[in-house]
This record gives C-alpha cells, sequence and structure tokens, in this order.
C-alpha cells in the first residue's frame, strides 16, 4: 500500500510532520517499508503550450514546435515525439534545466535548427518507467507554471506493510482513520459524493424487473448470503477521447496505479480513497440483466486480462443472459469491458462477504486490488457512500450524467456486529499496567468502538469495517497499540529452574550437534509444497489438501521434508555452491496423522577444498557413515541396513534403516528420473529418519567398568556365496558373539582373482576382550569358532586360507 503524504493531508487535519506520521505508524502496528519522493529532483522546467508545429527541413523523424512558456515568451524546440501536435500543454524543460540524472538542458542546434530547450515525457521526468511521447497535460494548466508545483510533486510516499488481518487499512481513508486514532489529528469531513439523489434502498427485496428498477436492467441477487448488498447505478453521457485531469492521474501514479480508461480510472480513485472496489459495465453489452450467483459447472469468463477462467460451483458471478460478466470481487470480462466506444455504463458497488471470495483468485492465478480487500473484508456499509463519491466524480470529471440507481439489501445476511466485553482486570494483567479508564474509553471511541461502561469493563462494539475484531483479545491488542507500545512496561522473565531428569535418549539439540559436526546446516522450509512436489517425493501419500493455499506452489501438506530441502539445494546450486550439505527437524503430514523427522540433503565434495586433499565426490557410502555416526548415539541398539527400494531414490543407490528389525527410515541417492526432472547435474543424496521411534529406543544406561587386561585382535577372512549379504554375515557374526567380544568391524570385501566364480572374501576384525582376567589361546579359538559355525549356518561360507 502506497500513501501520498498531501492526499492523506486532505483526508486528516495533522499537525505531524512525514517522520512522526512514519514513525507513529510503525508502531501503531502498521510498518512503514520504505519511503520515496514523489518524483526525483529536476528544475526549471515549465508548462509549455504547442502553438505550431512544422517538419524539420533535415530529418525525417524531427519536428520543430513554437512552444509558449508564459511570461510572453516563445521558444523554438526540436523534438522527435510521434504525439506532438499544436495545442497541447506539455512539460518544457527550459536552457538551464537539470533533469534527474543530472540531464542537463541547454540551447543547442539540432541539424542545423537551434532548440531551445527540451519538451519531455513522464520517462524523462522519472514520473513513469518506459513511457514514449510526449507527458500531455490538462487544456487548462497554466501556462508558465513550474511544472512541480502544478502538478504537487514536492510530496513523500510512504510504502506501508498491511497485514492480513487489516484490510481496513487498505485505503487513504483507513490509514487516516488509525492516524487519527492514534493521536494524529481529526479527520476531515468525508469527499462529496451524491446523497438523496438515489438509492432507493429496498430491505429484504434481493430480485427486481427492469421496470421495478427504473434502470432498463433486471437486478437478481440468489446468494445473499454470499453478496447482502448489491448497488447498481446507470450513467450515461460519456464521449471518446476524454480523460480525467492531471491531479487525480497523479494521485493513481503515486499509489502505484496506472491509468487506463477514465471510467475505469475513476473507480480504481474511489477504491483508493475510501477501500470499497467498484466495477463498471458497458452497458450497452448487458443483455437483459444482471443476476449475483454461483457459477455453473462448465461455465467461462473471458476475463479482462485476456485469460479463458474455468469456473467453479464455489464461485460468485455476476451474468446477464448470455452467461457470466464478472468474477464477483476479483476480476471482469471482456465482453462488457468500457471501452472508447462505451456511452452508458453499469457501476457497481457491491459487498461481497470474504468466504465467497478467499481462495478463488490464487486457485486461477489471479491477483487483483479488489480480491486483495474483499478476502479480508470490506466495509459493509460503504457501497452506498463510495457508488455515490464515484457517481459525483464522473459527473464532474466526465461530464456523465445519473440515470437512475438502486441497492439491493438482505439485513439478515450482513454480517452481524455482536458486543464485546473488555475487562480492565483482564486488560491490566495482558499489558503490564493499569490505564485509566478515560484513555481505554477514548482509544476505543476514536476506533469507532462505540463502548459502554460496564461493572467488570466495557462492552464494545466493532465497527462495520474492522473485520479482524471479534473477541477481547482484540480489543486489548487495540487498547495496547492506541496507548503506545512504547509506553508499555517492560518485565524481566521470571521462572522457577529445576534439574531434568537425564533422559534416556538423545535429545534433538543432541542430534543438532552430532549434525553440525558432520558439516551440516540446519535449514527451516515450509510445511507447504507443491502438489507437483508432493508426487515427486512421495507418489501415493495420502496429502492433505489446503482449501485456501496461499498459492499453486503451496498447496498440500508435505508427507516429506525432502522437497524443501531438494528446493533449498536448487537454490544453492544456481549461486554456485558446489557442495551443500543440509538438515532439518520438522514435522510432515500424511492423512490425519503427522509425525516428526529429521531428514538431510548432501551433494558436492566430500570435504572443503585444501591443498591436503584431493576433490573426492561425495557418494553413498559417506552418506551412510553420517547416518552411523548420528545413530551411534544409541547405545546398545542394533541398527542394521537393508537393500530396500523408495519411489524418491535410486533403486541401486539405496538402502532401509532398521532399528532391532524395526523400519526407521530410507537413505540413498536421488532417482535419477528425478534428477533430470529438476535439471541437476548430479545425484544429490538424502536420508530421513522417524524420530519417534528414534526417542523410543532409548534404553536405561548402566554402568559398565573399564577391563584392566589387554585386548586382542583376530581376523576372520571369509568366502561367502554372492548370494549372501556382507549385513546378513555380520548380523550373524554378532548374533552369536559371547560377552568377551568387544567389537566386529567389516574392513575388506573382494572378488577377482583368486576367488572362485560365485563368491566374494569379507575381512571382519574380531577385538576380544575379558572383564575380569587375561584371555588364553584356548579362549580365543573357542569364540572364533563359535562365531564361524554361526555363520555357516546362513550357506556354504569358508575360511579363506
Amino acid at each position: 500500500m502506497r500513501v501520498s503524504i498531501q492526499w492523506l493531508r486532505e483526508m486528516l487535519d495533522t499537525p505531524w510532520e512525514f517522520e512522526e506520521i512514519a514513525r507513529r505508524l510503525t508502531m501503531g502496528g502498521i510498518e512503514v517499508e520504505g519511503s520515496e519522493e514523489a518524483a526525483p529532483p529536476f528544475e526549471q522546467v515549465v508548462v509549455g503550450r504547442v502553438l505550431a508545429v512544422e517538419a524539420h527541413p533535415q530529418a525525417d523523424k524531427l519536428q520543430v514546435a513554437a512552444v509558449d512558456a508564459g511570461g510572453g515568451q516563445i521558444r523554438q524546440v526540436v523534438c522527435g515525439a510521434a504525439n506532438l501536435v499544436p495545442e497541447l500543454r506539455v512539460p518544457l524543460a527550459l536552457p538551464g534545466a537539470v533533469l534527474p540524472g543530472d540531464r542537463a538542458i541547454a540551447a543547442n542546434a539540432l541539424r542545423g535548427v537551434m532548440s531551445e530547450g527540451m519538451l519531455c515525457s513522464a520517462g524523462e521526468l522519472g514520473l513513469e518507467d518506459g513511457s514514449s511521447g510526449l507527458l500531455v497535460l490538462d487544456q487548462d494548466a497554466p501556462v508558465g507554471m513550474d511544472l512541480r508545483r502544478y502538478l504537487g510533486l514536492d510530496d513523500r510516499i510512504l510504502t506501508l506493510g498491511i497485514t492480513p488481518n487489516r484490510g481496513d487499512a487498505l485505503s487513504m481513508l483507513g490509514v487516516a482513520r488509525d492516524l487519527a486514532a492514534l493521536g494524529a489529528g481529526t479527520l476531515r469531513p468525508l469527499p462529496d459524493h451524491d446523497d438523496g439523489e438515489w438509492p432507493q434502498v429496498l430491505g429484504g427485496r434481493t430480485a427486481f424487473t427492469a421496470a421495478q428498477t427504473g434502470l432498463d436492467f433486471a437486478i437478481e441477487v440468489l446468494d445473499p448470503a454470499a453478496c447482502p448488498r448489491y448497488c447498481a447505478l446507470v450513467l450515461e453521457g460519456f464521449g471518446a477521447g476524454q480523460r480525467v485531469p492531471d491531479w487525480l492521474r497523479e494521485r493513481l501514479r503515486r499509489a502505484g496505479q496506472r491509468s487506463v480508461h477514465p471510467i475505469v480510472d475513476v473507480m480504481n480513485y474511489v477504491m483508493l480513497e475510501l477501500g470499497q472496489p467498484l466495477h463498471s459495465f458497458d452497458a450497452g453489452q448487458v443483455q437483459e440483466g444482471i443476476a449475483v450467483r454461483p457459477a455453473a459447472a462448465g461455465e467461462r469468463l473471458d476475463a479482462l486480462d485476456g485469460q479463458s477462467l474455468a469456473l467453479e460451483p464455489d464461485m460468485l458471478v455476476v451474468a446477464d443472459a448470455a452467461g457470466p460478466v464478472a468474477l464477483a470481487g476479483i476480476m471482469g470480462g471482456q465482453r462488457t469491458a468500457v471501452g472508447q466506444q462505451t456511452r452508458r455504463i453499469l457501476l457497481e458497488s457491491a459487498f461481497f462477504a470474504p468466504q465467497a471470495v478467499q481462495g478463488r483468485a490464487r486457485r486461477l492465478g489471479l491477483q487483483t486490488e479488489a480480491a486483495l480487500r474483499y478476502e479480508r473484508g470490506v466495509d459493509f456499509a460503504l457501497p452506498m457512500l463510495a457508488a455515490g463519491r464515484a457517481s459525483r466524480l464522473l459527473r464532474a470529471l466526465l461530464g456523465a450524467q445519473l440515470r437512475d440507481g438502486r441497492c439491493l439489501v438482505e439485513p439478515a445476511a450482513l454480517p452481524q456486529r455482536a458486543p464485546i466485553l473488555l475487562r480492565r482486570a483482564r486488560l491490566s494483567r495482558i499489558l503490564g499496567l493499569p490505564i485509566a479508564d478515560a484513555e481505554v474509553e477514548s482509544g476505543l471511541v476514536h476506533l469507532g468502538m462505540a463502548p459502554e461502561e460496564t461493572e467488570a469493563g466495557w462492552q464494545a462494539v466493532p465497527p462495520a469495517h474492522r473485520f479482524d475484531v471479534r473477541i477481547e483479545a482484540d480489543l486489548i491488542e487495540e487498547v495496547g497499540r492506541i496507548y503506545g507500545y512504547e509506553r508499555l512496561p517492560t518485565h524481566r522473565p521470571r521462572g522457577i529452574l529445576a534439574p531434568l531428569p537425564m533422559p534416556h535418549a538423545p535429545l534433538e539439540g543432541t542430534l543438532r550437534q552430532g549434525m553440525l559436526g558432520r558439516d551440516y546446516h540446519e535449514v527451516i522450509t515450509y510445511s507447504f509444497i507443491s502438489a507437483q512436489w508432493q508426487e515427486r517425493c512421495s507418489p501415493g501419500a495420502a496429502a492433505l489438501g489446503l482449501r485456501n493455499p496461499l498459492s499453486m506452489d503451496m498447496a498440500v501438506m508435505r508427507s516429506s521434508l525432502w522437497p524443501g530441502l531438494l528446493q533449498v539445494l536448487q537454490f544453492n546450486l544456481k549461486r554456485q555452491q558446489e557442495r551443500v550439505r543440509i538438515f532439518e527437524f520438522g514435522r510432515v503430514f500424511e492423512g490425519d496423522t503427522q509425525r516428526q523427522v529429521l531428514a538431510a540433503c548432501a551433494m558436492g565434495p566430500v570435504t572443503r577444498q585444501g591443498w591436503a586433499d584431493p576433490r573426492r565426490m561425495l557418494d553413498f557410502y559417506d552418506l551412510k557413515g553420517d547416518v552411523e555416526s548420528l545413530l551411534g548415539q544409541w547405545h546398545g541398539v542394533d541398527f542394521t541396513f537393508a537393500q530396500a527400494d523408495h519411489p524418491a531414490l535410486h533403486p541401486g543407490q539405496s538402502a532401509q534403516v532398521l532399528a532391532n528389525g524395526k523400519a526407521l527410515g530410507f537413505l540413498g541417492a536421488l532417482h535419477p528420473r528425478l534428477v533430470a526432472e529438476l535439471d541437476l547435474d548430479g545425484a544429490p543424496f538424502l536420508f530421513h529418519l522417524e524420530w519417534a521411534q528414534l526417542a523410543g529406543l532409548a534404553r536405561e544406561p548402566r554402568f559398565q567398568a573399564i577391563s584392566p587386561f589387554p585386548a586382542l585382535r583376530r581376523d576372520l577372512a571369509l568366502l561367502v556365496p554372492v548370494s549372501l549379504t556382507a549385513g546378513s554375515v555380520a548380523q550373524a557374526l554378532r548374533g552369536a558373539a559371547s560377552p568377551i567380544v568387544r567389537e566386529i568391524t567389516l574392513f575388506d570385501r573382494y572378488q577377482g582373482e583368486g576367488v572362485a566364480p560365485g563368491s566374494y572374501s569379507l575381512a571382519f576384525a574380531v577385538v576380544l576382550q575379558h572383564a575380569e582376567r587375561t584371555l588364553t589361546e584356548t579362549d580365543v579359538q573357542a569364540e572364533l569358532d563359535r562365531l564361524i559355525t554361526a555363520v555357516q549356518r546362513l550357506g556354504p561360507i569358508q575360511l579363506r586360507a
């Protein structure tokens, strides 16, 4: 939301300077994100009047104009603008002028013809990006007047960050109203509007024939719950070549709007001024009448932005006899759009319930100013005033005549504003200090809450424009921000500290430290992902879709952390970060359940670049080592890795993590299909572990004394059939080992010369140590025999000679 200080002062009588306005708005809950000048600095630019235009004798694309610069000065100016014609009033930069970008203007000969200045476009004055042609001013613009003074360019613009709950602040009136409540001053009377000539408010009626309306149009509201107030005016007498005055075009520009069409410009101006979106239909294109109704299955709307929109039954439309002419509260259609041939319009000013608009624009990939306001809630008492304001401007600026108007109202369907109890005791407890009753009442009155004192505090009724005030906590927040957050006391937090029992399993913090120690960086990604990412990483999962997604990229709740990690990976790779190691603790959602998961993604060189290390790229076993290091914090738990397929992982470079035989997670390289879809140069490696199952593997810690007796190491080289995995052999060895076996580690795998076809060699290091005595050779040999016998039960396994 962009706010012109000049325009704001027309609505608010305040002595506050620009800096104080910005500070108090931010402290009052409406953040000022930035500020800028209304126009860059330039000087000696005046309003000029083109008297005559002749062709340049030496250049086909240039013309020579005689320009009245005011004060009896007639200047000769060479110009190449295509729209240069006699009697135009345009900006004239005099010799000695300095334009934006330190562009100095001097009298010079151009192709042999003297030019005493320069006629300017909006872009050359820094008023518009990419403009072509001269900036055409009003025909009554005072010739010779300084352009900055004429257009009021010595103005400041505030850019406000309006939070989603404050739809009331998306207008000049809303910002002025909030500043008045903050103590800036008093609101000036509302702008002139037609009042009394229309509308005839007919309560409880939602359908009128053309004869009943007096508009030559039938009006019907078939869904009064979605549209309890619908105002329609017919104005006529519009002509071709009309334009709105410079002051209105300038206000639109400073608010970030482009001039589109005189009628549309007035609609946008009133929306920015009062906060009520308006729409105008070319009445000559409306067939028989209009109806506000739900869309029918299969209906489409050729929208103003050129898209053909497929409508759904939960979308509200405005339709005539030939079909939809607008998507209610979002965008109009091309068939009834106003244009150069429009001579009569049907002006719409309505209250559409927020729930009838929310999510529909995003579902169709649209983003409009009207939807932005209706989704948050528009003042349901405002349509008549806004329509009257637009009518007055169309009559005054474009010479239109108001033929008639009606407003259909269903009072029972309008939002009900129930009183809210604000208790003194709760107010003091939440804000941390008692606030005088008079100050509380004054703040509520300035906010339009109409407070009534009770024994416990006050009863306050929220005004029609405040959809965000529903419960007592909202009133406390309002009192706090009007009183001033900077005036609230600060207290140090107090609490009772007590020692916590020693956990049996590593806490999240311990695991985080373990991941950081492995050179991973923690990230936090969105819980919402696109359906496409969901299908990539978890095909077939019961994805939880959102009814009102922020965008299609955030349409479902994630059932895996991998989509977010892969998007972070892509972001870093595109910024030349070839070595990426990231992890996340987060919740995943599937059906009606949610789980906490630890997941990681790694790609690139194993180590950071250095003179002592070769540039070896990360592989499956590096990732497996990271997982084993992490799981090593669960002492006494038997973790194993089994071959398993996961739809998102490479079928030959993936494994399932098991804890005591139960599934714990997966790890492996990204599937080649996904590598190609994501346009990656290589495959990243991923893993995820179920935190709840990890936490459930806790064992009561027990003390074990360190043996003072020496440890012995014996190596077992086994010839194993290729049908048996190394993991199954290792598991059999560990399962048969007695307490004197401290460690069994696989350190070599060999297949080739000297090993019979169909077999391969595995070498295990077996560390033995007794807690109470020195081991004898007999003890060692008996233990080795037991281990060999155990593995031979798996198949024809032999000691390698």
